[in-house]
């Protein structure tokens, strides 16, 4: 799964870089060959998905924070696949692709964690301005919702 899109990889890199490193002569009339973005950024999404699926499971539901993480992540390796020629493969595109499979490595063993949402495992999400009652994980614990704590109120 892509976690990033063609725009997501155009503000990262800026459009002129990546049309540079997509550029198809054989396109009638020459330009950005899409496709091959599309396939970029679904081969980089591969590779997070496969370091991604030693640790946890597939697909995930990431916090806004680490999906924001995970479209950078997904724009550098794509990128890095984009950039395959001289011209076009700076030490700037290669340092950016290696530090985020190093990233990636991390995920993997443990050593870095992306922050993921996990269900509510009481029932379906609570609406806005939803009141909820919790009781405490620990059954010896008192409870905080007892009648007496709600005088006053």
């Amino acid at each position: 799964m892509a976690y990033a899109a063609e725009s997501d990889l155009d503000a990262k890199w800026g459009a002129e870089a990546v049309t540079l490193a997509a550029w198809n002569d054989a396109l009638v009339p020459p330009g950005r060959d899409e496709t091959r973005v599309a396939a970029a950024l679904t081969g980089a999404g591969a590779v997070i998905d496969g370091y991604l699926g030693r640790r946890y499971t597939l697909p995930i539901s990431p916090s806004p924070s680490a999906l924001a993480l995970l479209v950078a992540l997904n724009a550098d390796l794509a990128m890095g696949q984009l950039c395959n020629t001289p011209a076009t493969r700076t030490e700037i595109v290669a340092d950016a692709e290696k530090r985020a499979l190093a990233f990636m490595r991390d995920v993997a063993k443990g050593d870095a964690a992306i922050d993921v949402v996990t269900p509510a495992a009481f029932g379906p999400p609570l609406s806005p301005g939803e009141a909820a009652l919790v009781r405490p994980l620990d059954e010896a614990a008192p409870h905080f919702a007892a009648r007496d704590r709600w005088r006053g109120l």
